[in-house]
């Protein structure tokens, strides 16, 4: 293998006997959302004493460096050794790049080739052309007019049949030479897609880190060796939903889990096992660092500074205050992480994705919920309800946040879009679209504003409010409509309302003012809703 002589001939410390070099290979990854965990793996044999492994392959990485671990089987370890700078050059291209560069030296000679060939054919057109123009000068020559008319006859029959033979020659080396042409631009269209696929597979980055273990076998041994490293910002998965309300008797959400993901460690991955964690390992470690928080106080004094005109009045401190201060709080950075260890799901098959140029989308599995459908009204910002399935999240683990989901509605295509985080044991209310069949139509009646009274020196405000909702649909369906009245922190701004009908729910999910109302809309009923509310304040306030 022509990359060991290279690497051996440049390290004369390392072209002993006791050397090996070790071809590893990427077998296993864990990727998280921002980084990937690398393991390689590589067989060796050995005699028994003293020897250095030469471990090829791995990529040069200042974050490969820092979290480098070697794991041996069938040899003690000894020492690692690591070069970052001065790294010997040693030629190391998998045996498909080889193949590829191969492929495109043997399309370049046959081009070559071709070339050639046509050069000969122009040639021989070229020899044809002399011929004639040798031939039209012959009737130029001045000892013709000393021949007879027998031997002009002659020589212009000559001159006729060696042009003519001269003519076809030259039009069958210009056909051969068009039709040699015409294979060059078929090899040029090989060549190209030959390029092409070299392209899409010499990815890999050149350069390499230099990494030799020291062992010790206490006989002739067949030993593996296992090399674990982080690459930061080497790759990336983020989850992926199909959310799919399957409605009827008993309504059911089936939620199908993928994963789209990418890689950029500088080397494509072939036939690896893959596990996709939700974990940071690149994030905090441990908790914050609080710092002491002294409060002091002060006694106002003023003083007075002059400055060109200007007057400045300044609080100082009292003689007895301390002027030391506390170091303010530090900012730390926020890093979303799922609670306990996190999920960690391994793919069924190996995966094949190259570097820095690929992106995957890999199934994971399809989790199935039960759910109560109904239709959600918020007449306040919209003008029809939505379709609204609530489920508990019952799957035994925490559905990442997504911007790449998708929702169904019996296999029908309705929306796309984010998905929020929904948690081990969470109850949510999901949206499936909307309802154009349940009208929703909110207008404000009456709204004034004035002085109630010169006694009571009071301002006040009235609204009212009326609802209506109307069942276009063909079926009944069970209804929750949101609305809100203000509600105030100060006593002197008094809020009083009404409703009729009363809602069902005051104080939504503990929000102040969040009325709700559940009712079951027949098809084609219409229902109202009538909302009065009154704020009153004191004079000379104004109300916002």
């Amino acid at each position: 293998m022509r990359y060991l002589i290279s690497l051996f001939a440049l390290i004369p410390s390392l072209a002993l006997a006791d050397t090996f070099p070790v071809e590893t290979q990427v077998s296993e990854v864990t990727l998280y959302p921002q980084s990937a965990a690398v393991t390689r793996w590589a067989q060796f044999a050995v005699p028994a004493g003293d020897h250095r492994l030469v471990l090829l392959g791995i990529p040069a990485s200042d974050s490969i460096l820092e979290t480098l671990d070697i794991q041996l089987e069938g040899a003690a370890q000894n020492a690692l050794v690591v070069r970052t700078d001065n790294v010997p050059w040693y030629d190391y291209k998998r045996d498909e790049v080889r193949a590829a560069e191969d492929r495109i030296t043997e399309i370049e000679h046959r081009i070559e080739a071709v070339e050639a060939e046509a050069a000969r054919a122009r040639l021989k057109a070229e020899a044809a052309a002399q011929t004639i123009a040798f031939l039209g000068k012959l009737g130029d020559n001045e000892g013709l007019a000393e021949a007879g008319s027998d031997g002009l006859r002659d020589i212009a029959r000559m001159i006729g049949e060696e042009a003519l033979s001269a003519g076809e020659a030259a039009q069958t080396a210009e056909i051969e030479a068009g039709e040699i042409e015409l294979r060059l631009e078929a090899l040029q269209e090989e060549l190209q897609a030959a390029e092409a696929d070299f392209r899409a597979i010499a990815l890999e980055d050149e350069s390499r880190l230099f990494a030799a273990v020291d062992i010790s076998a206490a006989e002739a041994v067949q030993g593996s060796v296992s090399i674990d490293y982080l690459v930061i910002g080497g790759g990336e998965w983020a989850p992926v939903y199909e959310f799919d309300l399957k409605t009827g008797e008993a309504p059911e959400i089936a939620i199908a889990r993928s994963a789209v993901l990418s890689q950029n460690t500088g080397e494509n991955w072939e036939d690896v096992t893959l596990h996709l964690s939700t974990l940071q390992p690149t994030g905090e470690n441990s908790a914050s660092y609080l710092v002491p928080w002294r409060r002091m106080i002060f006694e106002p004094r003023a003083r007075k500074l002059s400055t060109e005109g200007a007057v400045f009045s300044m609080a100082q401190p009292s003689a007895e205050a301390d002027m030391v201060l506390e170091e303010a709080p530090r900012a730390v950075p926020v890093t979303s992480a799922v609670e306990g260890t996190g999920v960690t799901f391994t793919l069924p098959n190996p995966v094949s994705l190259a570097s820095g140029a690929e992106f995957m989308e890999m199934r994971i599995d399809t989790l199935t919920q039960g759910a109560e459908v109904f239709a959600l009204a918020v007449p306040l910002q919209d003008r029809t309800a939505f379709r609204t399935a609530r489920f508990t999240n019952e799957s035994g683990q925490t559905l990442l946040e997504s911007s790449l989901s998708k929702w169904y509605v019996d296999g029908v295509f309705v929306a796309a879009g984010y998905a929020p985080m929904i948690r081990q044991g969470e109850e949510v209310e999901m949206g499936f679209g909307p309802l154009h069949g349940l009208a929703i139509k909110r207008d404000v009646l009456n709204r004034s504003s004035g002085d109630t009274g010169i006694i009571t020196s009071s301002n006040q405000q009235v609204e009212r409010v009326e609802i209506l909702i109307e069942n276009l649909t063909a079926q009944s369906w069970p209804l929750r409509l949101l609305d809100r009245v203000p509600y105030s922190e100060q006593d002197d701004l008094e809020i009083d309302w009404s409703a009729s009908p009363r809602p069902n729910e005051e104080n939504v999910d503990k929000q102040r003012g969040i009325l709700a109302w559940e009712m079951e809309l027949s098809p084609g009923q219409t229902e109202t809703i009538r909302l009065d509310t009154t704020l009153g304040w004191p004079e000379g306030m104004e109300l916002r």
